[in-house]
């Protein structure tokens, strides 16, 4: 029976392969199937205008916005995705990142990082980096106040951050991003692991590595953030690994599949 059953497996796994897919990718990410969130977080200003580069590759948020994401659409897991940011202006102090695990414009993962502090209406976004958490329960935009939960950086305990937690938190005098100055980012998206890896450096200089130990989302888009902060250039990301789970495979082929699925390689790559 043993050989019968290994014949059953092998066959499960090649019809996974027919029903979903791999983002390994062997050079930069082609950002020409991503596109911006239509949701409108109110703010007051306009909605992040996303200008894609001619060869596809990267992508500049160009306005003072409000808070906008570009999506890649793919509801993945167990990946790793890395690239890069810069702002090219000397205007503002705001936030730039990435969104990952999004189910929808109510529930996902961010990392948010401010040159600055500045309080703004009552709430407090202080210079550094932060780990978000958001669960809203509508699946459209978040509840009442919801421009707090994108300010407020430090603590998730007012009624203007209900639905936002902060996982963990790189603050403090230094901590700001520079102008004009090209950063490094590794992002190891594992669900099997019940926690994910977030490493940020300015050339071979690692200025915050982080685990953090949450399961709330499994799967979901990866995409980049930007909130207030014009001229922002995300570009040369390159991802490994990565399951696409819808439709979801038999779980005997994804466990099979996730194997070869980690992103070692190109974690090895990040750190030397």
């Amino acid at each position: 029976m043993k050989p019968l059953i290994k014949r059953v497996t092998i066959t499960a796994a090649f019809a996974a392969l027919s029903l979903i897919g791999f983002g390994a990718q062997a050079g930069p990410v082609d950002l020409s199937s991503w596109s911006a969130l239509t949701v409108n977080y109110p703010g007051g200003q306009n909605a992040g205008n996303w200008n894609l580069s001619a060869d596809n590759h990267s992508v500049e948020q160009t306005i003072n916005a409000d808070p906008s994401f570009y999506l890649n659409n793919l509801n993945q897991t167990q990946y790793t995705m890395q690239g890069s940011w810069r702002v090219d202006t000397n205007s503002d102090d705001d936030f730039m990142g990435f969104v990952f695990g999004y189910q929808n414009s109510s529930n996902f993962y961010m990392f948010d990082w401010k040159r600055g502090n500045q309080g703004y209406q009552g709430m407090t976004a202080i210079q550094g980096m932060s780990v978000k958490k958001y669960q809203g329960p509508t699946g459209n935009a978040l509840n009442d106040h919801s421009l707090g939960q994108f300010w407020e950086n430090e603590n998730s305990s007012s009624t203007a951050t209900s639905d936002m937690t902060v996982l963990a938190k790189n603050q403090g005098a230094g901590t700001g991003w520079n102008r004009f100055t090209n950063y490094d980012f590794f992002l190891n998206f594992n669900n099997t692991a019940n926690s994910f890896n977030i490493i940020v450096k300015e050339g071979i200089n690692e200025l915050w590595n982080v685990t953090v130990a949450d399961s709330t989302f499994t799967s979901g888009q990866f995409g980049f953030y930007n909130y207030s902060q014009s001229n922002v250039v995300y570009a040369g990301f390159e991802q490994e690994g990565g399951v696409i789970v819808t439709p979801v495979p038999e779980p005997g082929a994804l466990a099979i599949l996730s194997l070869g699925l980690m992103g070692l390689a190109i974690r090895r790559r990040f750190l030397h």
